[in-house]
Formats: structure tokens, C-alpha cells, sequence
């Protein structure tokens, strides 16, 4: 029976290092199919664990008792995956240390806060011939001042999410001293395809915005705008025809100035995400703007070219911050990083920030040190361009 224990005990140990070491080695081969997504995803978003898991498996091993060669390799192997994910996990709080975020490992190892929100108010904006469209409302505490607005939009590919989504991170811009107000649109599906009508939706609550954001005591004057995925396509488009006054509302109303602009891992290349090649990822990639647009960008280039954000370049779009994970296999980085290059060369401000080994959604778990740099380095791009709140 105790010899039996022992064995348990090695092969459990056996189990944590193998996995963990295929994980952590997906993480550096952004190429590899189908490793390459999982290591990238497991790495980016639970790097610290990577880092125990190995020597958890460790002792396991040297507590069987068993000695000789595969304890020697395992221990081996075990050393260099905590390495490995010790010098990614690094390279990501580097990056964020770079972006203006303070990272906090023992809130980013422990990432207990989960689930729902409270969210301070739920209004319906406008309707559509869908149904209602509804905004959620996080009002900051305590402030006597009129609040920063912060718009959040966001993602799913077209096709799903929902204003809900990120209620942990809007509920800490708000404590933090925006009036944060998440809305929602309608969705595409395989039938109803609204590339032409999403973005106008988003003119809708932004004119909303406008009218109403005083209510809840709001400054539409200091207008910003985040979104992440699908959500950073519309609002970098919405940013920059804003202000360069093209962007209609479905419901009316003046839709007014942004002034900056923070995008995570969007879709600012649709044509691309439509021939993504990912062995996992591609055809859900290749669906998600099929649905939205109705078709390959062969059938229809003039609706790729306006749900695109490089055609909204113009000098008059605001200041933008861009998020981007460098293993994303959903949405290609290459687009993100070519954007950047094409919108400075227009006069706009744009800061590129690059998280090392990050996944679509690197920033997914509440308080994760990818979490961490969303909201931090956010907060200290609205700070620098005016956007912060007043002490």
C-alpha cells in the first residue's frame, strides 16, 4: 500500500511537470498549432502558476522516494519550466512597469475577485427594431466635481457579449473617478449581418452621452472611450469619425468630441482577421466577420473598408492607446502594429503598448497582472491627456 502511495505521488508529480513544461514551451512557440494557443492563453494569463506548478511536481517526485535518471529529468525539467515561466512572467510585468502600471503579484497569484457586479444604474438609450438598447451605469463615490465619462464597448466579436462584460473593471474606473457607462448593441448573427449599422448605434449612445451623462454626474466635455476585441474596432472607428464629424447616430442628436482613446487587442484589420490561418482560431476568426459583414472581403470590399479603422485615420482623431498581446492567434498583433505605424504617420498620437506572450484576453481574469496593466496603464494615459479625474 505504501509503495502504491509513492507511485501515485510520482506519476501526479510526473503529470504537473510534463503539463506544465508543453504549456510554458506553447507560450514561447507562438507558431506551434494548437500548442502554441493553449501555452500562449495559459502562460499570459496564469504565468505565477506556472511558476509553483513545476515545483509542486518537484516535490511530488523527490516525495516518493524514487532516485535515479526520470527523477533526475523530471527535476530537471521542472526547474527549467519554473525558469521559463519565471522569466515570461517578468517580461510582462516589465511591459507593464514600461506602460505605467504597478503590478501587484500576490493580488495577480491569488485573483480572488470574481464574478458579477453591482452596477449603480441600468437605463435604456435608445430602441432599435431589435429591441431596447441599454447602458450600465457605475457613478463615482464622494466626488462633488463633475466626472470624466468613460464609455466602455464592448466585445464578442459582433456577435455576443454584452454591456455586463468588464463590470469588475468598470466598477474600478468609477471608484477610481470616472462616471464609467457600459452600452450595449446590436448583435450580428449568421442571419443579420449590421456592419453598417453598429458603428451608428454607437453614435446613438454617445449622443446619448451627451444629453444625459450630467444626470449621473458626468462631464461629456472629458470623453473618453475604451473597448476591447471587437469593442476596440468600434471605438477607435467611433473616436476617429467623431471627430472628424462623420459619425451618424441612429437615434439622432449631436454626437460629441472624444478626446482619447483606449483599444484592447482590437480587430483594426478585419480583411486580415478573415484570413486568419490559426489551425484553432481561424475559423471561428473567419466566422466572426463573415457574420458581421455578410461575406469575404472578395464579395464585399467597400463594408470591409468601412468597418476597417485604417480608412477613419484623419488628424482631428484623438489621442489612442493601444493594448495588444504578442501571441494573440484570434486577432493577428502584426494588424494592430501596422495601424499604429499608419495612424502616427497621420499626426495622431498613438502609444502601442506590447504585452510579451499575451493571448486574445490575456487580461480575462480579475486582478491578473494582465488586468493590472489594462486598468493602470489606462488610468495613466487619461491622466496625461487631461482625462483623470481632480484629486
Amino acid at each position: 500500500m505504501r509503495d502504491l502511495g509513492r507511485l501515485t505521488l510520482l506519476f501526479l508529480g510526473a503529470a504537473i511537470i510534463i503539463a506544465s513544461a508543453v504549456l510554458v514551451t506553447g507560450g514561447y512557440a507562438r507558431a506551434l498549432p494548437y500548442l502554441g494557443d493553449a501555452g500562449s492563453a495559459t502562460l499570459s494569463v496564469f504565468g505565477l502558476w506556472l511558476i509553483a506548478l513545476p515545483l509542486v511536481g518537484i516535490a511530488a517526485v523527490l516525495g516518493a522516494g524514487r532516485r535515479g535518471r526520470a527523477a533526475t529529468i523530471l527535476t530537471g525539467l521542472g526547474i527549467a519550466t519554473a525558469l521559463g515561466a519565471g522569466i515570461a512572467t517578468a517580461q510582462m510585468v516589465q511591459a507593464a512597469n514600461d506602460a505605467g502600471a504597478i503590478i501587484d503579484l500576490v493580488e495577480a497569484f491569488s485573483v480572488s475577485k470574481l464574478g458579477p457586479v453591482a452596477v449603480d444604474a441600468t437605463t435604456e438609450y435608445a430602441r432599435s427594431a431589435q429591441g431596447p438598447l441599454k447602458a450600465a451605469i457605475y457613478r463615482p463615490r464622494g466626488s462633488k466635481r463633475p466626472a470624466p465619462v468613460l464609455v466602455y464597448v464592448h466585445g464578442g466579436g459582433w456577435i455576443a457579449g454584452s454591456r455586463t462584460d468588464r463590470g469588475q473593471d468598470m466598477r474600478w474606473f468609477a471608484d477610481h473617478g470616472w462616471l464609467t457607462i457600459a452600452v450595449d448593441y446590436t448583435l450580428s448573427s449568421e442571419q443579420v449581418h449590421l456592419w453598417n449599422l453598429t458603428i451608428r448605434q454607437i453614435g446613438c449612445s454617445l449622443a446619448w452621452v451627451a444629453r444625459n451623462s450630467a444626470r449621473y454626474g458626468g462631464d461629456a466635455g472629458r470623453l473618453s472611450l475604451f473597448g476591447d476585441s471587437a469593442g476596440g474596432n468600434l471605438v477607435i472607428n467611433a473616436g476617429y469619425m467623431a471627430n472628424q464629424r462623420t459619425l451618424r447616430s441612429s437615434c439622432g442628436g449631436k454626437v460629441p468630441h472624444v478626446a482619447t482613446v483606449v483599444a484592447m487587442y482590437p480587430v483594426v484589420d478585419v480583411a486580415a482577421s478573415k484570413d486568419n490561418a490559426d489551425a484553432l482560431l481561424g475559423a471561428f476568426a473567419r466566422y466572426l466577420t463573415a457574420a458581421y459583414t455578410g461575406g469575404t472581403p472578395r464579395q464585399y470590399p467597400d463594408r470591409y473598408a468601412a468597418v476597417s479603422s485604417a480608412t477613419h485615420i484623419n488628424p482631428a482623431a484623438p489621442a489612442t492607446l493601444i493594448i495588444v498581446g504578442t501571441n494573440d492567434h484570434l486577432v493577428s498583433p502584426e494588424g494592430a502594429y501596422a495601424f499604429a505605424d499608419k495612424a502616427r504617420t497621420a499626426g495622431i498620437e498613438v502609444r502601442l503598448v506590447r504585452f510579451p506572450h499575451g493571448e486574445h484576453g490575456f487580461d480575462a481574469v480579475d486582478g491578473g497582472i494582465g488586468d493590472q496593466l489594462a486598468r493602470q496603464a489606462t488610468y495613466m494615459f487619461l491622466k496625461a491627456h487631461g482625462q483623470a479625474p481632480a484629486p
